[in-house]
């Protein structure tokens, strides 16, 4: 997908972000490419509403917050829930697993924990999955 395909996927609000913090918009994109990458490897798949998209989420925001801040991952990834015509839902879902991203990536674990940390919050039911 090339840079204005991905531009032109972001709500108002998120491009805001990009225009303002460019530098970590490059980090959250970085982090977003690991997630779905990682998910896959730990799930064999990228899902919907199940528990590899409760992990990918998880481990986005982590990165993000282990990066560039907890902040950073906080005003990312709300901006990336408020999109319109996100199901109210999945707002709900994707908000709580990217809090226990945050969390996780403020932990001072290595990205291989962090990853193993959301492993287990997903298989442990603390990641919310519909």
């Amino acid at each position: 997908m090339s840079a204005y395909d991905t531009w032109n996927q972001l709500g108002p609000t998120e491009k805001k972000l990009v225009k303002a913090h460019p530098y970590a918009a490059f980090q959250v994109y970085q982090a977003k490419k690991r997630a779905f990458e990682t998910t896959k490897i730990y799930f064999g798949h990228n899902g919907i509403n199940d528990k590899s998209d409760a992990f990918r989420h998880c481990y986005w925001s982590a990165l993000i917050a282990k990066w560039s801040g907890a902040m950073v991952a906080k005003d990312f990834t709300d901006a990336h829930e408020s999109k319109v015509g996100n199901p109210a839902h999945e707002m709900r879902m994707d908000q709580h697993n990217n809090t226990v991203g945050v969390l996780i990536g403020q932990s001072g674990a290595s990205e291989e924990q962090m990853a193993q940390m959301c492993y287990d919050a997903a298989m442990n039911g603390k990641l919310i999955t519909f």
